[in-house]
This record gives C-alpha cells, structure tokens and sequence, in this order.
C-alpha cells in the first residue's frame, strides 16, 4: 500500500521544456505521462480522507460535551456557540488565504501535516483550559486544521484525478468529514461515560474533569494519521494537457481579479452553499443538546444513537451525490454540480422544518437522517464546482475563498443564530427544539434562492470556458 501512494510519478516518456503566454515555464508529457491509475489515486483519497475523519473528531466533540462544560466553567448557550464555531472560523478568516497561497506554491503533504501538528496541540490545550478565554483560544487554533486540509486536499485531488471523476473523489473527501462527527459523537459518548464513571482526575501536570480527559484522549488519535499521510506522494501540478514544471502560483490580486471577473458564479455560489452550510453545521452543534434537554437523553445515549446516524447519513448524502454528479457530467449534464444540490435541499427543506417539534424521539431521529442525508449533497457535488471551473494554479485559494466564507457562515452563524435564539427569543434552554424549527430551514430557503441566481452565469461561464479550450 505504501509503494502505491508513494509511487505516484507519471512513467516518463519523454517531455518538452515550454513557456505560456504568462512566461510560465511548462512541461509538455506524452499521452503516457497522463494516465489515470485509479487505485494509486483512490489510496490517496483514503489517506486524505482518514486525515478529515480525525480533523472533525477534535473539531466536534465538543458539541457532546455542552452542559458539562456549561456546568464546569460557568457558560451560557451563546458563549458555547461561540466555542463550537466563531471561535474556529476566527482564526480561519484570519490563516486561510495565506496558507492557501502557500499551498498554490509548495509542497501540500507538508502544509496538511503542519496543520495536523497545531490542531492536535489545540485539542490538547482544550482539556487544559480552565475557563472561557483559554478554551476560546484553543478551539481557535483548530481552525488551523480546515485551513490546511481542505484547501490543500481539493487542490491536489484535482491533480489526481480527470475532470469528469473529480465530483466523486472530492464526495468521500469531504463526505468523511461527516463520518468523523458521527464517530465524534459516538466515541465520545463512549469515553465519556467511562471517563465520567471514575470522576475527576488528578494526572501529573493537574486534575482534570472528564470532559477535559475526553479531550485528551481523541488528541491522540492524530497520530495514525501522521504516519499515514508521510506515505502520500505530492502529485504533478498539471494544467490541461500539460504538468506544471514552476512552483509559482498567482500573487492574490490576480486570484481576486479572477473571481471579481466571474463575480454572478463566485458570489452567489460562495453565500448560497455556506448557508447549506449553516443550516446543517448548525443542527449538527445543537442536535446532542436537543436530544439531551427534550427527550432527555444523556449523552452516552446521544452517542449511541444520533452518532451513527450522522455517520451513516451525512457520508451517504455527500457520497451518493457525487457520484451521481459524475454520472450526470458524464452524460453531458454540464450544470448538474449546481442542480443536483438544488434538488437535495429542496427534500431536506420541509424535514428540517418537522423534526425538531414531533413529540418521539424515534420519529425526530428519523426525520433527521432524512434532513442529513438530502442536506449534504450540496458538499460534495456542490463544492466540486470550484476546482471544475477554476485554473490549477489558483485552486487553492479560490476554494480557501469558499471555506473562509463557509466558515463565517456555517461554522459562526448557524450554531450561533440557534444559540441566540433560544437565549434571547424564547427565554429557556428546553425552547431548543422552536430555534432548531426555524433557523435552519430559514438559511436553507436563502441558499435555495442564491443557487438559482448563480444557475445562468454558470452555464455561460462552461460554455465559454469549453470555447476557449478548443
């Protein structure tokens, strides 16, 4: 296995030094140079994809632990809000150009595995955080991990992989993530009811709650996928029919020029998906709490049961939606990125309404799943538009431009708008269930309605882009 990710170089044949219009220094390969060898490329989807699994386990695990750490430390719904999202999206808005632009231009294994380092650290530090400011602090530093992994994952998948196959490799990419908030849930769950059947801990450098060890413990499942990702072999930056001989991507004005250019795809695609985004990362944030305060669950239970629910149903909306994508590409359905999330999310609007106010939780837990698996598409058919209609040499950044926008809105907005209102319209922590009812189908409706204003200048932007390749 190892021989395969590392074995990624094109068997040379023979290559011609050129130059673009741009004075880029190009190398010219055989037809040979560029042969698809799908089982190296997938092993290297599986690594990348082990690396998000274990990014989403540090980053969402907190939302198990909501009212032991509301209990410990003294907080409100907001100020958790706050830990669970604003926090990281903070210090993304801050990184993501920047390391993105180092990703256009270096080595992407190595930017991925030092993101790895510093969100290990901060899932670390945020067991040891003895108050608000320093767990704030570190749930910011995870941020580090989407602002490498994402931006550097795309940008090298889709030097792995044709245009045609690249919905359905960025699908299990992205979908994985959702595996990991499932298993976040889910040995979470685990650790904590054992970690919380001993007690409070005093270990060399403390004493520590449970919720606090149950930090540390998911830390170190960081490092299987350090060993893993050290055997991933950086791929040939290719443009077309030819591979990228310079490392120099574009300076962040011509990035920005690129995407004010295509402004009426880019801005509408960039809000329009990041409210998917909300809706469902905020569900994802307070679901645990919902279960835990309406039907009351503990968490062990919301583990045990909303856990796999998440796993197995937000991996299969992204999943089945790229590879659907592929096949609707594939048979000259050039919008389909764009009409499949359409349609997903139109199924996902009336189910997220209905969940949160059934007086089962059986039945709640179902409609959830169906809320789950139609509002996840958009991740992975959705979010491979980017790359598709995006030069190699930019890539990077332009899909750092989604995430830093997604993150604002997804990871910031949508726990907190639910968060909020059950603290400051509804007055109780038990009204969760009235803010998930309505916040979340609300940015859903927002997303529709910008997703369709993007459709026309989507299909112009293909069709001019398919004129000027020939």
């Amino acid at each position: 296995m190892c021989r395969l990710l590392t074995d990624h170089k094109l068997e040379t044949m023979s290559a011609i030094i050129t130059s673009d219009d741009h004075g880029r220094e190009l190398l010219a390969t055989s037809e040979n140079d560029q042969v698809y060898a799908p089982l190296r490329c997938w092993l290297v989807v599986a690594a990348l994809s082990f690396a998000s699994i274990v990014s989403y386990i540090d980053r969402q695990v907190i939302n198990l632990l909501v009212d032991p750490i509301k209990a410990d430390l003294g907080l409100t719904d907001v100020q958790i809000s706050l830990l669970q999202g604003f926090s990281f999206a903070l210090l993304y808005a801050a990184l993501a150009i920047p390391l993105a632009w180092v990703a256009d231009r270096k080595n992407r294994k190595y930017v991925i595995l030092g993101g790895l380092i510093v969100w290990t650290a901060a899932t670390l530090g945020s067991g040891m955080a003895m108050g608000f400011v320093a767990l704030f602090v570190a749930r910011m530093m995870v941020g580090v991990g989407e602002a490498t992994l994402a931006p550097a994952g795309f940008s090298m998948l889709s030097d792995y992989f044709p245009n045609e196959k690249l919905p359905a490799a960025i699908s299990v990419f992205t979908g994985t993530g959702f595996l990991g908030s499932g298993l976040a849930l889910l040995i979470g769950g685990y650790l904590y009811a054992q970690l919380e059947a001993i007690g409070p801990t005093t270990l060399s450098f403390g004493t520590f709650q449970p919720w606090q060890l149950t930090f540390f413990a998911v830390a170190l499942l960081s490092i299987p996928v350090f060993i893993c990702l050290l055997f991933v072999r950086e791929p040939a930056r290719k443009d077309g029919n030819v591979v990228l001989a310079a490392k120099d991507a574009p300076p962040a004005l011509e990035v920005l020029t690129f995407v004010k250019t295509n402004a009426a795809v880019f801005f509408p695609l960039f809000i329009g998906f990041s409210c998917f985004a909300a809706a469902q990362f905020g569900i994802g944030a307070w679901a645990p709490s919902y279960f835990i305060r309406v039907h009351e669950w503990t968490q062990l239970e919301v583990g045990q049961y909303f856990g796999p629910v998440v796993m197995f149903a937000g991996v299969a909306g992204v999943v089945s939606g790229g590879f659907m994508a592929e096949r609707m590409l594939s048979n000259g359905i050039k919008d389909a990125t764009l009409r499949l999330p359409l349609i997903a999310v139109l199924c996902a609007l009336p189910v997220a309404i209905a969940f949160p106010l059934v007086a089962s939780p059986w039945i709640a837990l179902l409609l959830l799943a169906m809320v789950l698996f139609f509002g996840t598409v958009p991740f992975g058919a959705g979010v491979s538009t980017f790359p598709l209609i995006t030069p190699n040499r930019m890539r990077a950044q332009v899909v750092a431009m989604y995430l830093l926008v997604a993150n604002l809105l997804g990871y910031s907005a949508g726990p907190l708008l639910i968060a909020w209102m059950t603290d400051n319209i509804f007055g109780s922590p038990e009204a969760i269930n009235m803010s998930l009812a309505i916040a979340p189908p609300a940015t859903m409706s927002v997303g529709l309605c910008l997703i369709l204003l993007a459709l026309k200048p989507y299909r112009n932007m293909i069709s001019n882009n398919e004129a000027e390749s020939f």
